[in-house]
């Protein structure tokens, strides 16, 4: 993988408050503008129609109110009637009253009206109304509803009125920022929304990822795993009043019953192992059985020599203290490989303690000393201090080293039955480096296939003949090794031979 791919692969965590949080601006948003322009839009219709409706009814109502001061030729009045119609309605922009041959007779605009806005809005004989659209230029532009009527069906001439449209866009543009204050409380209505929302989600999600994060050997072994979904919290409480649950509560439900499951099946998988290890341990006392019938019954030999010469001359009493002191000597060689045999076999539990790991080696050579001698093997050693203290269980070690040193004869006696000049070598080496200490089983047996390395751990793998061997040493070594936070690993030396290799570190937390 190039550097460019692992970068784009890399995500970029974003807070789920954020995501509601944007989530519910962008739709509050979203639905806020399209609703404003269809207020608007709905908004200045009602208005223009109501100006409209105004507007007509105002020209329509003085139309009828000038038709006498015209007839009499009273302009004055027509003025008054005029300005008194415009000081009524503010909306009025301007009043004009046309002849028939469009020349003005009166207006409310502070100067004559121009030509352009008497030919704005012009009034064929045959409408009753005409509305047209002005834009003023001259007073920035200001919008105007022109408003034309005829005075006596045009015989008299005509009547204009301009409504200003300010109201309307005032009215328009207080409509609009209320609604935009109220678009605006509903978006932070939204915002704590989503934080609430977030909150209740998030913080069980984050007590189940925080306990998720802490499952592994130690805890399953102490079954600390529980999770707790109460809350003390006034958010997370207020649901609970109502006795409510969600896929949340579901999840953490699950997720407490799959920890259960979990535990069940480590301690399943734990009698599991240790019955593996009981059944290879077995197996291994089998193979020792010989020997350690060896190693009693040569003293149990002389100590029926000695009680025969002592039955001869029972009255030879410095011969006899001599006789004792041996047959002493034999029975506690006797119980010292009873005792050797009966901690071997033994199941215990796996507990760590201070042990000196040099001794537990000599012990596991002990119990194969008559193997060795049988097939001539040389045993040597090389250890960097007699003494090494590390935290382990011993019988659980003794039992590694044992089957270490027994593969290691079965390769060297497999050798040996294609070149029976072969002189049979094991070397353990022990060393110390850094917080860890290193111990080698090296022999020069008949090695491993090296496509066969990488299976050498998995149960029941065996490169032995058929019932004489089970598969299950290096598993179980490897299992016992883990389980002191070791590693061990297999190499074919140049040359010949083979290499079991131990980490283990000097210290554990218990």
């Amino acid at each position: 993988m190039d550097g460019t791919t692992s970068k784009s692969s890399k995500k970029r965590y974003i807070p789920l408050f954020w995501k509601f949080a944007i989530a519910v601006s962008s739709m509050v948003i979203l639905f806020g503008s399209l609703n404003l322009l269809f207020i608007r839009y709905q908004v200045y219709l009602a208005f223009e129609a109501q100006i409209e409706r105004q507007g007509v009814s105002i020209a329509k109502s003085v139309a009828e109110q000038v038709v006498e001061p015209i007839l009499y030729n009273e302009i004055a009045s027509v003025n008054r009637a005029l300005l008194r119609t415009k000081a009524i309605n503010t909306d009025i922009d301007y009043l004009i009253i046309l002849s028939p041959n469009n020349s003005v007779l009166a207006h409310t605009l502070p100067t004559e009206p121009s030509q352009g806005l008497i030919d704005a809005n012009k009034l064929s004989v045959t409408d009753s109304v005409s509305i047209k659209i002005i834009h003023s230029k001259s007073d920035n532009n200001k919008t105007i509803r022109d408003f034309a009527t005829p005075i006596m069906d045009g015989r008299l001439g005509f009547l204009r009125v301009g409504m200003s449209e300010e109201t309307i866009n005032r009215q328009l543009l207080q409509a609009t920022r209320l609604f935009i204050l109220l678009v605006f409380i509903l978006l932070i209505m939204g915002v704590f929304a989503a934080f609430v929302l977030s909150y209740i989600i998030t913080n069980p999600v984050k007590s189940i990822s925080k306990q998720a994060s802490l499952v592994n050997l130690k805890s399953l072994e102490s079954k600390e795993n529980s999770i707790n979904l109460e809350y003390n919290n006034f958010l997370l409480k207020t649901k609970n009043l109502f006795n409510l649950q969600d896929e949340i509560d579901i999840l953490g439900y699950t997720f407490r019953e799959m920890i259960h499951r979990l535990n069940s099946a480590y301690i399943e998988i734990e009698k599991t192992r240790e019955s593996l290890a009981q059944t290879e341990k077995m197996a291994s006392v089998g193979t020792l059985a010989a020997g350690l019938a060896h190693e009693i019954n040569n003293p149990l030999a002389g100590m029926k020599s000695c009680l025969r010469r002592i039955s001869e001359k029972p009255d030879n009493i410095k011969q006899n203290k001599e006789y004792i002191e041996m047959m002493t000597e034999a029975i506690e060689r006797i119980s010292n490989v009873v005792e050797g045999l009966l901690n071997f076999s033994r199941k215990q539990e796996l507990k760590y303690s201070k042990i000196n790991i040099i001794k537990n080696i000599d012990n596991s050579v002990a119990l194969i000393g008559f193997q060795l001698s049988q097939s001539r093997i040389k045993l040597i050693k090389e250890y960097e201090s007699p003494v090494i203290q590390i935290d382990g269980s011993a019988n659980h070690l003794e039992q590694v080293f044992v089957n270490a040193i027994l593969n290691s004869i079965d390769a060297i006696n497999e050798r040996k039955l294609n070149e029976e000049n072969v002189d049979g070598q094991i070397i353990i080496k022990v060393g110390r480096k850094n917080d860890y200490i290193n111990i080698d089983f090296i022999d020069n047996g008949i090695g491993m296939p090296e496509e066969k390395i990488g299976q050498m751990f998995d149960p029941f793998f065996t490169l032995k003949k058929v019932k004489q061997g089970t598969g299950l040493g290096l598993a179980v070594c490897q299992n016992i090794i883990q389980s002191h936070y070791g590693q061990v690993n297999g190499t074919n030396m140049i040359g010949g031979g083979f290499k079991l290799s131990i980490i283990l570190p000097m210290k554990i937390e218990m």
